[in-house]
Order: C-alpha cells, then structure tokens, then sequence
C-alpha cells in the first residue's frame, strides 16, 4: 500500500508539468513548413496505483482542425506500439528516411481526421505503471476500463474536441481492444450528467476476432503455393492454427502441433513474413540492389505496372532507433520517468492473460451492429496470420445472423483508377431509410498492415469509411 501512495505521489509530480496537452515545438529531423499542430504526452488513467498512458496527436493537415473528426487509432499484439506502428510505419504524418530525418508520409490519415495514437496498455512503449503489480496477468477487460478512461481524461485536456465525431480504428488484436472499448463508450453515454461521446462507427483491420475462425491459414497458404498438399493434410487432420494457438496460451502445446507448424514454417522460409508474403527481407545495402531492377527488365516493369512494394523492410529498425533517441524523446515530452529498459516496437514488462485470445468477439460486434454503430472490416490480401478468407467468413455469418440485406455486391473498388481491391457491404432499414451497417473489404497486394504496404488504398478505404460512403467503384 505504501509503494501504491509513493507511486501516486510520485506520479502526481510529474504529471503536474509533462502530462495533459503538452505541444510539439518540432520533431527532430521534421520536414519544414509544417502545416498542422502535433502533441504528445502522458494521460493519468489511475492516480492511485500511478498508471499513465501514453498518446500522439496530430491535427487535421488542412482547413478548420475542429470542422473534421477525430479518430483513435491502436495497434494490437496484445503488447504492440500504436506510436511505432500506426503513427511512424503506417498512418501518421512521417516516416524515418534512409538519412534518420522524417519524410512526408503523404497518404497520412490526418488528411482527412484529427488522429490520436495511444500507446495501450501499460507497460507498451511510453506507457507505465508504478505499481508492479499492474503488469502481472493485464486482461481485455482491463485494456478496456483503462482506454475508456483515458479518452474521458484526454477531452478534459482537448475539450474543443468533445462534440467531434468520433471513429474507432486499429488492426489485429485491436479486433479485441476496440469492440470491448466501443461498449464500454455506449455504457459511458448512458450515465446521467455527462456529454456523450459521439462515436459513428469502427473499423478493424486483419482484426483478430475468433480464434475458431480467423487464425485458420491453412488453405490460403497453400493456395498461394507457400506449404504442400500433404502439410496441408496434416493440418487438416493433426493441428490447425487454431488448435496451436489455444494450446500455446494454456501452455499445453502437444508434439503433433510442434511437429506441424515447424513443418509449416520450414516450407513457407523463415524469410517469408507470415503478415506479408510479398515483402523482402531487409538485406544490408550493398545486397538491396537486387531489388532495383536495370535495362530492358526495368523497362518492362515500368510499362506494364508491376506490383511496387511500398513497405519499406528496413523501416522498422529506423524507427526503433529515432524512438529511442533522448532528442526525439524530449521533443515528445516522453519517458519523463526514466524507464528502465529501451522503448520498443512488442514486449516490455507487460505480462497479458494470453487466454484472452480465446475470446470469441463476434457475438459484441452484434450488440454493436444493433445498437446502430457501423463496422468495416478490411483485410490485407498478402496476409497469412489472419487470412482474408477468414474475415470473409466472419462478415458473412453476421450479415446472416442479423438478417442484413446486400447493398452492394462483392465487387472490385478502385483507387486512381486501378483495382484496390474487392468489398461488400450489408445494411438495413433505420428510421426509414436505408443504410449500411457492415462492410467488407479487401485491400489488393497489403499486408497483416494494411496502410504500410497500401498507403494509397488505404487513404482511400479510411476516407470512405469517414464519410459513411461505398467503396469508389467505377462508373457504368
């Protein structure tokens, strides 16, 4: 009890001068003539046992900030950095060059939305405890309780934000943090006295949603030719991805599931990113020549389009080392307690409750459907760890389940004119008119990170999901 008060304490002190709307002079290494205004710090979700999450905001590039929505963007894992990745590798405002300065991301989300990362839960990147014990078995409902929290606390900070129409966006295991956020959003707006948080819709990417149904790779690996027929067999009959993971979390992984999976990834390389299957390693620069293709051949890529990969594989370790310097740390008003370990893309002291994947989500995400909040669920089409097919699948049984009707058929939707991938999209009746409550969507040669290998695309899906509107399709 005593360490929980010095912690609070502590904490308060702190807070008192680097926590709330703290705003960002300039990024180190920043582009000039930024147009939009950036913020960072730290929001107290527990005073008591000291627990701050950490968060990064930028405003809307262009026009009036408050005229445009405000959108929360999480990463998953469980344990995964929402600032590493969706602010620096994917969504957000820059990227780290070659040189260590930031470069423009220009399909940067906040084109279109004010977007709030937030490093969630305790113990990811800046974000800590000072009670040890927070970090021992962290669960769903928890990450819940304490991302609810910090949002109510974080418009007391940005309280020009509090009418703002609110999106709830985020990928993988996100598929659990937002769908247990949103309800607790509508419990919040519920209670007497308070100003309601005007959430409109949610948007999950590759979303992790049932172990029993989105994990199973089996056959999208061996229709893209990655894993042979008779490994396909054994995972048919021996141990599917589904059994493997629900074997890991309870510690009880069986030899017939060793024996598949690293048969699996023998096949497949482990040069082969299973959240990618079409993104080279990152090889040191005198072998990356091999991907600038020359003469005739070069030509010829050119004329007809091939495939560009836009996801730089040497971008993580540039931003792991840009994250980690005192300069940039300093700029973003962070790691003003002196972690004890580096700041890092996964990991860190956090201990989840594993067994938590074992939730099976898509019985909430039809309380959210009926309670009239929309849902888009998008997945990238390079992605192994969780397959479109299984998206697919998840998007169908609640259409099914909820007797939606079809709005528009499974077709291609374009971005500049090319396929960027295929959609359907679902709805009903509400008020007298017809609107589209569920929508799915295929983003063509992305990853498990749809908005790093598909920035483009992914402008193009996030603005349409804003607006409320269909996928671009073309005219005629």
């Amino acid at each position: 009890m005593a360490f929980k008060f010095l912690g609070a304490i502590f904490l308060f002190f702190i807070c008192f001068s680097n926590c709330g709307a703290e705003l960002i002079t300039a990024l180190p290494g920043q582009p000039t003539n930024v147009s939009f205004k950036q913020y960072s710090g730290y929001i107290v979700t527990n005073a008591q046992h000291g627990r701050a999450l950490f968060y990064y905001f930028v405003e809307a590039e262009s026009g009036d900030p408050l005229s445009r929505p405000l959108t929360l963007w999480l990463n998953g894992g469980p344990g995964c950095s929402s600032i590493g990745f969706g602010a620096f590798m994917e969504n957000g405002p820059f990227q780290v060059g070659k040189n260590g300065l930031l470069v423009k991301n220009h399909y940067s989300w906040n084109s279109e939305s004010n977007v709030l990362y937030v490093e969630s839960p305790i113990g990811v990147g800046f974000s800590y405890s000072n009670t040890s014990s927070d970090y021992i078995l962290w669960n769903d409902t928890r990450s819940a309780e304490d991302n609810l929290v910090f949002i109510i606390n974080w418009l007391e900070e940005f309280p020009n934000y509090k009418d703002s129409d609110f999106f709830l966006t985020g990928e993988s295991y996100a598929g659990h943090y937002i769908p247990q956020l949103a309800a607790l959003l509508l419990e919040h707006n519920q209670k007497p006295n308070i100003r309601p948080i005007k959430l409109k819709s949610i948007a999950l990417g590759n979303p992790l949603l049932d172990l029993d149904i989105s994990v199973l790779a089996g056959n999208y690996l061996w229709s893209h030719g990655a894993i042979s027929d008779d490994t396909l067999s054994l995972e048919n009959r021996v141990c599917n991805n589904s059994r493997y993971w629900r074997e890991l979390v309870h510690d009880q992984l069986s030899q017939g599931c060793i024996d598949v999976f690293n048969r699996v990834r023998a096949e497949m390389s482990h040069e082969v990113d299973n959240g990618d299957l079409l993104l080279p390693e990152c090889l040191p620069s005198s072998s990356s020549e091999q991907f600038n293709l020359k003469g005739m051949h070069g030509n010829i890529q050119a004329v007809i389009g091939m495939r560009e990969t836009k996801g730089d594989p040497c971008l993580a370790p540039r931003i792991f080392a840009y994250l980690n310097k005192p300069q940039v740390q300093k700029a973003l008003h962070t790691n003003t307690t002196n972690l004890p370990y580096s700041w890092d893309f996964c990991g860190g002291p956090l201990q989840y409750q594993y067994d938590n994947l074992d939730i099976n989500l898509l019985p909430l995400l039809s309380d959210l459907l009926k309670e009239g909040i929309p849902i888009l669920l998008y997945s990238g089409d390079q992605d192994s760890k969780i397959p479109l097919t299984q998206t697919r699948l998840i998007a169908n049984h609640l259409a099914k389940e909820l007797k939606l009707s079809t709005f528009t058929e499974y077709r291609p939707w374009y971005d500049k004119k090319q396929v960027a991938g295929w959609s359907q999209s679902f709805g009903g009746l509400r008020e007298g008119k017809n609107v589209t409550f569920l929508t799915y969507a295929t983003v063509r040669g992305a990853a498990h990170e749809v908005p790093f290998t598909s920035p483009s695309q992914a402008l193009t899906l996030f603005r349409s999901f804003l607006n409320g509107s269909p996928l671009p399709r073309p005219h005629g």
